[in-house]
């Protein structure tokens, strides 16, 4: 998801929809790079920046930071505190809600 992010701040949702939604398992750098292609990211540019160290460094400060507010697994979204779902309409929903 940081290289996703990386080359497009919605990329993120397209990827995350790719991966984690019709997916729903870990899957291996290739099949990573290959989901990066389908949803029209530059592959060269995913790769590069899947396999440089500080990547995995800033995956692994996301975890932590996850963790240390109680996420031990993933995806979820929280909205003031509570679990906003996985899939868009209900992240959507839960901000709506939230905002006055």
């Amino acid at each position: 998801m940081v290289c996703a992010t990386q080359q497009s701040g919605a990329s993120f949702w397209r990827f995350h929809d790719r991966f984690l939604v019709e997916n729903s398992r870990a899957a291996s750098r290739a099949q990573l790079i290959e989901y990066a292609g389908e949803i029209g990211l530059d592959s060269d540019d995913f790769t590069e920046c899947y396999d440089d160290p500080e990547t995995r460094r800033t995956h692994d400060q996301i975890v932590n930071d996850a963790r240390d507010i109680g996420i031990t697994y993933g995806p979820r979204v929280h909205v003031n505190g509570a679990s906003a779902g996985t899939s868009f309409e209900a992240i959507r929903r839960a901000v709506e809600a939230a905002t006055p």
